[in-house]
């Protein structure tokens, strides 16, 4: 679903101990006070009582992983959150699904001119208005104007059946009801409804699932060992699970267990996940290892202006966010799901990686603000 930074108020769906482990400095050559300065950080909003738990990793490319983390993974049994905890990655997933369809591209079984209705069947593109002139670059960069299918309604009936398998005949009958954003290609509107569509063209294009695409091209590729993208149907968290809640009029409620077709490709519960695996990821990606030319990782980040005051976006790529917070550019993506908030950024002013996730649905611009602050000092 959506990341957002700001507190996610949708009301439908809506001082512990730390634990640190460490492995080296930031980089080589810095005995600084860095990591200090991030466990307090993490202490202090879960003392804060902004999350029960949260998990970070820090690093660049000239050096080691420190992970940390602070507050609880199980709130019932008590049991501190660690930075190795798998954890369910929401929209972070986009990037990996971007990664697949421009490998595909570079393949030449894609090209970004593709049209829908050129990769899709009529049983899907008569139910999406415009399909004719709508593009694969511009589902990528969320510029097609589809609606938005997680509505608020859904959203409920997600809470309310959380073991629900959805359908793409389901999701495109919420869409087929709403009107376009605007006409395709004339402005910038995130929405899940683009990625949806984006795995059954890669998966249409390569003749099979887009999740057994994403793991052998992308997830294996990259040696990501801690990672999953599990069947539909397939509700599991390999231990150990940090659980995911979301604050409700009774208390938490435990959403750690939502069917992985809640979204499709677009994330939701799809890709599960631990902090470490995110860094490798990214760091491979941006260094042109998951592509065989550079210039397709070039297009990826070309990014164009995509103003989110809310979420502190200035712009969007293909698949890649590009954020700013109190004048720390960063770029990456976000990930919101029922239960987590999380994030994988890379910082070019002091060449940090910084990943991380809270385990409830809140205020994540009270965890992520403070530590980009840190992150972009020396």
């Amino acid at each position: 679903m959506r990341p957002r930074l700001a507190v996610l108020s949708i009301a439908l769906l809506l001082g512990l101990a730390g634990v640190v482990s460490a492995c080296g400095g930031d980089d080589d050559n810095e005995p600084t006070t860095l990591h200090t300065d991030l466990q307090v950080i993490l202490e202090d909003v879960v003392a804060r009582g902004v999350t029960p738990g949260i998990a970070l990793a820090v690093t660049s490319d000239e050096g080691p992983t420190w992970m940390g983390a602070a507050g609880v993974g199980d709130v019932e049994q008590k049991l501190p959150m660690s930075a190795q905890h798998h954890f369910r990655a929401g929209s972070i997933l986009k990037t990996l699904v971007a990664t697949a369809v421009l490998q595909s591209v570079e393949r030449g079984t894609i090209s970004l001119d593709d049209t829908l209705t050129e990769r899709l069947p009529s049983s899907v593109t008569d139910r999406i208005p415009n399909a004719e002139t709508i593009t694969v670059a511009m589902l990528l960069g969320h510029r097609a104007g589809v609606a938005e299918w997680v509505t608020n309604e859904k959203i409920q009936a997600i809470v309310s059946d959380p073991e629900h398998i959805w359908t793409l005949d389901e999701i495109l009958g919420v869409v087929e009801t709403q009107s376009p954003t605007f006409p395709p290609g004339a402005g910038y509107s995130y929405s899940n409804t683009h990625y949806v569509l984006l795995g059954e063209i890669l998966s249409a294009a390569e003749g099979r699932s887009w999740r057994d695409i994403v793991r052998e091209r992308v997830i294996q590729r990259a040696g990501l060992s801690q990672t999953q993208l599990p069947e539909a149907g397939d509700l599991g968290c390999p231990t150990p699970c940090a659980r995911g809640y979301v604050p409700l009029d009774e208390g938490l409620a435990d959403l750690t267990f939502v069917d992985p077709s809640m979204a499709g490709a677009s994330g939701g519960h799809a890709l599960v996940t631990t902090v470490s695996d995110l860094t490798t990821f990214f760091r491979q990606l941006r260094a042109g290892a998951l592509f065989e030319r550079a210039a397709t990782l070039e297009t990826m980040l070309a990014f164009q202006s995509a103003v989110d005051p809310e979420s502190r976006q200035l712009g969007y790529g293909l698949g890649v966010m590009q954020l700013e917070s109190n004048g720390v550019v960063s770029i990456g993506h976000l990930g919101s799901t029922a239960g987590y908030q999380s994030f994988m950024l890379y910082v070019p002013k002091t060449g940090r990686y910084i990943t991380g996730y809270i385990n409830v649905m809140g205020d994540l611009a009270a965890v992520l603000v403070p530590i980009l602050d840190r992150a972009g000092r020396p």
